[in-house]
């Protein structure tokens, strides 16, 4: 297992947010755990490299509704 994080960018993350994109990139392979820096507006995901790739998170974010930046 190669754990890696990415730090996602997301346009408007807001508290209310949270819950959808928390379990749109829970539901990505491989991904062990899931952060918010609402200030920021960024997501900082935990994943295991060998089973999914940062193109599968960004994608988790944009289906969930959600605009990286």
């Amino acid at each position: 297992m190669r754990t890696k994080t990415a730090v996602i960018s997301i346009q408007d993350l807001t508290l209310e947010a949270i819950p959808a994109l928390s379990g749109a990139l829970k539901a990505v392979p491989g991904v062990e755990s899931v952060d918010f820096n609402v200030g920021r507006s960024v997501a900082v995901v935990e994943f295991d490299a060998e089973q999914s790739k940062v193109d599968d998170l960004l994608r988790a974010v944009l289906k969930a509704g959600y605009k990286v930046m």
